[in-house]
């Protein structure tokens, strides 16, 4: 029997006070793919049949595949294709990014900047946890989905969220979460984890979701060192998408030094890492 929640667990008590946060329930296609792969031996034609159902993810998942975001030496020409040669873990967690854009990307809520930042992080995730082996390239890349997606939850939610951001984007430190539970009672970054929680995704990813603005965990003995190198990769990745726009990472000026000592890098290496995921960046987005 399953214990029953803490009164105190971040998850609950985001649940209890964001009573007018909806949360997208979690996607049919996303639960049936989930139930096949957590099969001890998952049958990858049944799979690919569960996908080419939706055309659209189908498609977009192909597209991606063929892109040089993978750099595949073959032209992938069916879905089974794409499970066999970029993974299957890999194909569910770009299928999870196309059913959360379609289910909080539409209508007057569609934020293209959001969705640009969105992907870049995920694509910087998953090719820097491939470079530092530092966690599972999937789970890198859930993180970089569904790490700011509490902001177009909250944005749907709350009118006056677009002031929210608009202050945000004035503060030149660490301070944005302070700034949604002063105006809100509640965080992008609770939501996303709530969110991520509800959609089944990995436990260490939920739980870095809910603590990547908070530098000093990276120096927490107690903290699980997946979660932790999770959230310094996502320190690195930020750096970098803050220098592809020509700004400066908050993140990095606060945590950078403790990531680099996290990931077991030299200071050389993470500017080297920062360089190449920059030019990954130069690669069109699919998708």
């Amino acid at each position: 029997m399953e214990e029953p929640r803490s009164v105190t667990d971040p998850l609950l008590l985001a649940e209890r006070l964001a009573k007018p946060v909806s949360i997208p329930p979690r996607p049919a296609l996303l639960i049936a793919l989930q139930h096949e792969i957590a099969k001890d031996d998952p049958h990858l034609r049944k799979i690919a049949s569960l996908i080419q159902r939706d055309a659209g993810i189908s498609g977009n998942l192909l597209a991606i595949a063929n892109s040089a975001v993978f750099n595949l030496r073959q032209h992938v020409n069916s879905v089974e294709d794409a499970i066999t040669l970029i993974g299957l873990n890999t194909c569910a967690a770009i299928i999870t990014r196309l059913l959360a854009r379609r289910a909080l990307g539409n209508g007057k809520q569609m934020m293209p900047r959001f969705w640009d930042v969105s992907e870049k992080r995920s694509r910087g995730m998953m090719f820097v946890a491939q470079s530092t082996r530092a966690t599972s390239p999937h789970l890198a890349y859930h993180f970089g989905l569904f790490s700011d997606i509490g902001i177009p939850v909250l944005m749907a939610s709350f009118p006056d969220y677009v002031d929210t951001l608009a202050l945000a984007n004035q503060i030149e430190k660490a301070g944005f979460l302070e700034i949604e539970d002063n105006r809100h009672r509640i965080n992008h970054a609770l939501v996303g984890a709530k969110l991520a929680d509800h959609w089944g995704t990995d436990s260490h990813v939920v739980q870095a979701i809910r603590q990547h603005h908070a530098h000093q965990i990276l120096s927490d003995a107690d903290c699980a060192q997946q979660v932790r190198n999770l959230i310094a990769l996502f320190f690195l990745v930020d750096r970098a998408i803050q220098e592809y726009r020509h700004a400066s990472s908050v993140e990095w000026q606060e945590g950078g030094e403790a990531a680099i000592s996290t990931l077991g890098l030299q200071e050389n290496d993470a500017d080297d890492l920062c360089e190449e995921i920059k030019r990954q960046f130069l690669q069109p987005a699919v998708g």
